[in-house]
């Protein structure tokens, strides 16, 4: 790497990279460079976050400090050593310089990008960083998308299912003492192999395969879904455990013939209440949210949530020590153009579009079709295989014919089947009653939260109204400690602080999600330069935080509403 001036009187970085001699920008025009970087930072946000591919020689810096605030976050990834080595990690407040690393990438992506922040993330490839190094800047498009998707995803499932989810926690809270926690099975099937039965197209011949040798799975730790239980159980084909995550009233559609089978059930607190009353078997726990909020379930385990049933399901046979875990009907792909096993579907299907949208490859290398959210599940399994790489006890196995999953080789199931031979001994998942949980008491406090929080908008509210009503005109930072304007900001501020960190404001689950994400795309527009000015603007921050505490208290209203009618139904000798 050498430093060389360039015809416009800067510096540029020029490598040498497989033989040819590369300038890392236009060693012409270089000041070009820096005005298509300041072109795509246009407007940014007072909050917004800022990813960089490449820092050259570092004379961009200068004037991207000028169109930063201090609440910006400015990450550079580069992917020269050599170049990284001239500057220090922190090239200024808030600018981090860190070396192209794909797993370092991964984890910086997992911390930052959240779904408050999604529409709100600038990116630019430096001069000619994306071309020299397209391999490093392909991978990492490839991350920030993926992990954008999955945070958008979260507004989604918020905004879809926001009212189920109160009304599924609130009825399921019932149920909680007649069930085993999760954790009580931790490697209690050790090297013991398992079968994970998705709904894929190829679940068709993967039971075939079953079939025919039958006689073998009684040495197989079965999971599966409540869309395949069906499908199964009609073929004599008895699962060791049933695994139910989705809310909608569409699982209890898919079970409802199978209520009195003698296999544990495995769910989490949204997970859809008609059908955890009315199912006979054993249930087990899996918390995602009473351990963040019940005293004394602290210690409960959570499962890995990619998206999918599948997700969960290999993750609970990981948890109980499986290996190998086989996967079937996993096709995460629209293989011969079905989007599900003919034995695999209902009613319900018909009124859902599956619709093509993209081309990845197949466990051949050849083009197969799937959806956007299908391929985000494959994505979101890889990335869960690749945690376990390097730990020899587990492997996975695609037994399916869809789409390749990194980490999973293929393998035909009727062979593994037919010559697999295994030390572990299956053992079955016995109940242990363990929990303890007043429903009526729990109810009570998050209405009692939420009754607080409808007292505390209120008074919020109040000093809005009254701020705007007086329609002072100052400065925030230029007022005395004992101004009443800033006193009243100040204990505004607290209530929205104290609100958003309770830990009893997790039970508003979706509400509260999509709540922030809106509240920062409508109200939180203001650019980078007129942050100083516009946070200390008593008005702009009176009227903001007027329009926070309304919506805020529409919010409250409808949970406490959506809690009082769905305690009517599954309490209703309890009043609230």
């Amino acid at each position: 790497m050498k430093k060389v001036k360039t015809s416009d009187g800067y510096q540029v970085c020029r490598i040498k990279k497989e033989g040819t001699y590369e300038y890392l920008a236009d060693h012409i025009h270089y000041e070009d460079e820096i005005h298509k970087l300041m072109d795509t930072l246009e407007g940014i946000r007072f909050d917004s976050l800022i990813l960089l591919f490449g820092i050259d020689t570092g004379a961009y810096l200068d004037q991207l400090k000028k169109c930063i605030c201090a609440r910006n976050m400015v990450i550079i990834f580069e992917p020269n050593r050599s170049v990284f080595k001239q500057f220090p990690a922190y090239t200024g407040d808030n600018i981090h310089l860190v070396f192209y690393n794909e797993e370092l990438i991964k984890q910086i992506f997992d911390e930052t990008i959240t779904y408050k922040n999604i529409n709100n993330i600038y990116f630019h490839a430096f001069g000619n960083y994306e071309r020299i190094y397209k391999k490093e800047y392909d991978r990492l498009i490839e991350h920030l998308d993926w992990t954008i998707m999955n945070a958008a995803s979260q507004v989604h499932l918020a905004k879809r299912f926001k009212n189920i989810f109160i009304k599924n926690m609130i009825a399921n809270m019932k149920i909680i003492e007649e069930t085993t926690p999760i954790h009580r099975y931790i490697n209690t099937n050790t090297d013991v192999p398992a079968i994970i039965v998705s709904g894929g197209s190829s679940l068709d011949q993967n039971i075939k395969d079953m079939l025919k040798y039958k006689d073998k799975l009684k040495d197989y730790f079965i999971i599966t879904g409540s869309r395949t239980v069906n499908a199964l159980v009609k073929n004599g084909i008895m699962p060791d455990m049933i695994v139910s995550v989705d809310p909608v009233d569409a699982n209890y559609e898919m079970m409802k013939d199978h209520l009195d089978l003698n296999v544990p059930l495995a769910f989490y607190e949204y997970s859809n209440r008609y059908l955890m009353k009315d199912y006979k078997g054993e249930k087990i726990f899996i918390s995602l949210l009473f351990s963040h909020t019940i005293k004394g379930m602290g210690h409960l385990k959570a499962v890995y949530c990619g998206g999918s049933v599948s997700h969960a399901c290999i993750d609970i046979a990981n948890m109980l020590g499986c290996s190998p875990i086989l996967l079937a009907g996993q096709d995460l792909a629209h293989t011969n153009n079905k989007h599900h096993a003919d034995s695999a579907l209902f009613p319900y299907d018909s009124s859902i579009k599956y619709d093509t949208q993209i081309l990845i490859k197949d466990i051949h290398g050849k083009p197969t079709a799937t959806s956007i959210t299908l391929d985000s599940f494959r994505r979101n399994l890889e990335y869960y295989i690749s945690r376990y790489k390097d730990r020899s006890r587990v492997r996975f196995i695609n037994c399916s014919y869809g789409a390749e999953i990194k980490g999973a080789p293929h393998q035909e199931l009727n062979e593994l089947l037919e010559n697999g031979s295994y030390a572990g001994k299956k053992n079955a998942c016995l109940p242990v009653h363990e929990l303890r949980l007043n429903p009526e008491e729990t109810i009570g406090t998050i209405i009692e939260f939420l009754n607080e929080y409808l007292l505390r908008t209120s008074e919020g509210l109040e000093l809005c109204q009254i701020i705007i009503s007086e329609n002072k005109t100052k400065s925030l930072v230029e007022v005395e400690e004992d101004d009443i304007d800033l006193q009243r900001i100040l204990y505004i501020l607290q209530i929205v602080n104290n609100f958003e960190n309770h830990p009893l404001s997790r039970y508003l689950g979706g509400y509260i999600t999509e709540f922030l994400y809106e509240m920062k795309e409508r109200n939180e527009q203001m650019s980078a330069k007129d942050y100083d000015k516009l946070t200390s603007d008593l008005q702009y921050q009176a009227a903001f935080f007027m329009e926070y505490f309304e919506r805020l208290y529409k919010i409250l209203t409808e949970v406490r509403d959506t809690i009082r009618s769905t305690v009517s139904e599954f309490y209703p000798s309890h009043i609230v």
